[in-house]
């Protein structure tokens, strides 16, 4: 029996609704706003930089 009442009570514990509150609409906004910033910022960037490997210096067929 006390089996039973501690599943129950475990089962009722972890069905409880512990989300935060929905942002109200002024927050929403200024999250929308960011968002796209952050998206404009994203599409303005410049891809990585180019780590190809430079001329070298060395001579391979014997000319200096």
């Amino acid at each position: 029996m006390k089996q039973l009442f501690y599943s129950v009570l475990l089962l009722l514990a972890a069905c409880k609704d512990e989300r935060p509150p929905a942002p109200t609409a002024e927050q929403s906004q200024q999250l929308n706003e960011t968002a796209d910033l952050l998206d404009n910022l994203a599409a303005n960037e410049e891809g990585p930089e180019d780590r190809s490997p430079g001329p070298s210096n060395s001579t391979v067929d014997g000319r200096t």
